[in-house]
Parts: C-alpha cells; structure tokens; sequence
C-alpha cells in the first residue's frame, strides 16, 4: 500500500476514521453527536427558528426523494 499524505486534511481524517474498528466509530459518533447537540443549544437562543429551519429541511428531504422516486418509477 502506498502510505502518501492526504491532500487536504478532510481526505486525512476520512481515512483515519475508515481504518478504525467499529467499537471505535461507533464512540466517534456518539462523542460527535453529542458535540453537535452542545453547540446547537449554546448558538440557538430562539428555539423558534431552530423548529422552523428544522421542518424546512425536513420537507426539502422529503421532497428529494419525492422526485427520486418518481424518476425511478417513471423514466427508467
């Protein structure tokens, strides 16, 4: 295998992470997941916009795979 350093750092710690056991990437996204909910609650003070901006995701994504399915279903 040729051991070369990554291009960019992401490409880097991608790696990093796919060589890791699964006990060890499991704990990775616990950590990461909580991590992530620690932020939120310190940056958003208004939970209003939080709930707003989380059903305007949520209907993109629905949407997206509204418009998967009938690609599939109808020009395949």
């Amino acid at each position: 295998m040729n051991v070369k350093m990554a291009r960019r750092p992401i490409h880097a710690v991608s790696s990093w992470v796919s060589r890791q056991p699964p006990k060890v990437k499991a704990f990775l996204s616990v950590v990461s997941g909580m991590t992530a909910l620690v932020v939120l609650r310190a940056v958003v003070h208004d939970h209003d916009n939080l709930f707003v901006a989380a059903e305007a995701v949520h209907s993109l994504g629905i949407s997206v795979l509204i418009y998967k399915l009938i690609k599939e279903c109808f020009f395949s």
